[in-house]
């Protein structure tokens, strides 16, 4: 099965692997708590309406029909950052559980031809460090290394 995260070491790398992609950048170190987590994806992505809780993350990464781009990366910098103030260490084993169902649930959407006039492509890319190596490890996610 191929891995749905991919671990960049470099922007070129990004640009090439994903040309002509809309790129949602999110810097890990503007968004070190969930509460700004919510507030950076919201911000990139566009949300028209955010709750600000888990569901709603869920809920609107599923959706992503007022975003014209067909083909998306949510690109994390600063990955060692990346909500690292939170108390609950779990929260952030939460957000990656979520983005990994994201990225396979576009990818059953492609297969399914009903819904493919809303179909995007949605990839994750984290920019490869050891803090985001060892949570993708205990949490047994698969990643891609480019670059």
């Amino acid at each position: 099965m191929a891995a749905n995260f991919i671990l960049s070491t470099s922007e070129a790398a990004l640009a090439d692997r994903f040309p002509d992609h809309f790129v949602a950048h999110i810097d890990g170190s503007k968004a070190r708590t969930l509460k700004q987590f919510y507030a950076e994806i919201a911000d990139v992505l566009e949300f028209p309406a955010f709750g600000n809780n888990l569901d709603a993350l869920n809920d609107a990464l599923n959706d992503l029909q007022w975003l014209e781009d067909e083909k998306i990366v949510l690109y994390f910098t600063n990955t060692d950052q990346l909500v690292s103030q939170e108390r609950d260490p779990k929260k952030m084993a939460s957000i990656l559980a979520i983005l990994e169902a994201t990225v396979e649930d576009w990818k059953w959407m492609a297969d399914d031809e009903e819904d493919l006039a809303d179909h995007k492509e949605f990839s994750v890319v984290f920019e490869k460090s050891p803090r985001i190596e060892s949570l993708l490890a205990e949490e047994g996610i698969a990643f891609e290394l480019v670059g």
